[in-house]
């Protein structure tokens, strides 16, 4: 390690409190007999001086909150948004029912015949005259 950093790392040290007594001692002889080992001293208690205001100004500029209407807002679109989310999910894993395509009601013997014969029904209703309404029977 170069001389240079070798002492900007024991003035870290210094500045920080972490040499013992005895070398405390001696790097504080060694400043007063060395004016560019104090200077640096000095700007390093500077520099930790004017850092201990930066909460305080971070504190003076930190974001307003929004309104709550606003808050509400993003808190609804967010949930509603979850909740959709969940149901794509829970719709692709099969966890819930898939939607059964509705079931034709059970039809009467009646109902049935009258759907499969529609044609001739049909017909019927346009030529009354082709049914008998004698009412009369076969007499045999």
């Amino acid at each position: 390690m170069s001389d240079d950093r070798q002492r900007a790392r024991r003035a870290d040290l210094w500045r920080a409190g972490l040499l013992d007594a005895e070398q405390a001692r001696r790097f504080e002889q060694a400043m007063r007999a060395d004016a560019a080992l104090a200077e640096q001293a000095r700007f390093g208690a500077r520099t930790a001086q004017a850092l201990v205001e930066l909460p305080r100004l971070a504190a003076r500029r930190a974001p307003r909150r929004a309104p709550r209407r606003a808050r509400w807002a993003r808190l609804a679109a967010a949930g509603a948004l979850t909740a959709s989310l969940a149901g794509v999910v829970a719709l692709s894993f099969g966890v819930l029912p898939a939607q059964q395509p509705a079931q034709q009601p059970a039809l009467s013997a009646q109902t049935a015949d009258a759907v499969q014969n529609m044609d001739f029904y049909e017909w019927l209703a346009t030529h009354p005259q082709a049914v008998d309404v004698s009412g009369g029977h076969d007499e045999g």
